[in-house]
């Protein structure tokens, strides 16, 4: 688990301390936020292309603070250039600004899902920070996508997904919180090396789980009994990484990959666009090795509009190369 954290940690460039195992972004984003400790007029920010599971998260968090929290949504709608979006973010930050009900935390993708578009993090962060705000970074199609540097982009809390585009198994990904806040971060489930504050690296490191020993001296007899109480939780997921890792380096190494794909991403995005005579939805520095392009309808909210025909359509008839 030590020797796994201090690749991840090298590979994300962050201190391996920082970092912690969990099995998915999702489990993080729940330790993460309901560890915080809310008060009245808080409010929670989200980009509209937020995932479901993240924007369910902040959902039930406003449905169970008795009125006391509240959720703010910031809307996007690509195409949009980077310039665009953090100039409207920041427009709608001294909009919507009110000292009686300051933003408390933001989640912010750093590849949204749905489109699937590279946000300009870099950007976003400390402007954000500046403000008071506290950013929780949903990196969960980043790393082994494109490059993360956590000592670069300086986020309060980063999480991404090994088990997606680094090729680990799942359910495997990596935790960062930054230093001043490891005391109050818990795991989404409470287990026996619960303290107060939080033990970060031992909360996390192995969770549900309880070791009894026992030594029988009179007898000159060593007798070492182990309960574990793991339940249906399976740490081995996380020492596929070590493997993942020496894969990608014999197939070429990280930038040959990320090439690759994105190379793969581009092309099929604007061959696609030219069969339909569409566009791609994404400039080429918001595209990582996912691509969105926009289908051949006038009013795709037409609800006459049989949306499952004309994907299966273009998949199985516009599609096919001539």
């Amino acid at each position: 688990m030590s020797k796994v954290r201090q690749q991840l940690a090298s590979l994300v460039s962050s201190d391996p301390e920082d970092v912690v195992m969990i099995p998915n972004t999702t489990s993080g984003m729940n330790a993460i936020f309901r560890s915080l400790l809310f008060v009245m007029g808080d409010r929670i920010l989200h980009f509209s292309t937020v995932y479901n599971a993240m924007g369910s998260l902040v959902q039930y968090l406003v449905d169970t603070s008795g009125g006391n929290v509240s959720k703010l949504v910031f809307n996007l709608t690509y195409p949009i250039s980077n310039d665009d979006v953090v100039e409207n973010l920041d427009r709608f930050l001294t909009e919507t600004q009110d000292p009686q009900k300051p933003i408390r935390i933001a989640i912010v993708d750093h590849i949204s899902s749905s489109p699937a578009v590279i946000l300009p993090i870099e950007r976003i962060i400390p402007l954000l920070q500046s403000r008071g705000i506290r950013v929780v970074i949903d990196g969960a199609h980043a790393i082994g996508q494109i490059p993360v540097n956590i000592t670069a982009l300086q986020p309060d809390y980063y999480l991404t997904n090994c088990h997606k585009w680094l090729y680990a198994a799942r359910g495997c990904s990596v935790m960062y919180v930054d230093k001043k806040y490891q005391g109050e971060v818990h795991p989404a489930h409470i287990s026996s090396g619960y303290k107060n504050p939080a033990d970060f690296q031992q909360e996390f490191f192995w969770t549900g789980t309880q070791t009894l020993f026992y030594f029988d001296f009179f007898n000159v007899i060593l007798i070492l009994i182990c309960f574990y109480a793991l339940g249906t939780m399976d740490y081995s997921p996380y020492m596929t990484v070590t493997a993942a890792l020496e894969f990608r380096t014999e197939i070429g190494g990280e930038e040959v990959i990320r090439n690759y794909t994105h190379g793969l991403a581009k092309f099929g995005g604007e061959y696609l666009a030219g069969r339909y005579g569409t566009e791609v939805l994404q400039s080429d520095e918001q595209m990582g090795s996912m691509v969105d392009v926009r289908l051949p309808l006038l009013n795709p909210d037409d609800p006459t509009i049989n949306i499952e025909w004309w994907i299966d359509t273009l998949l199985y008839e516009y599609a096919q190369v001539s």
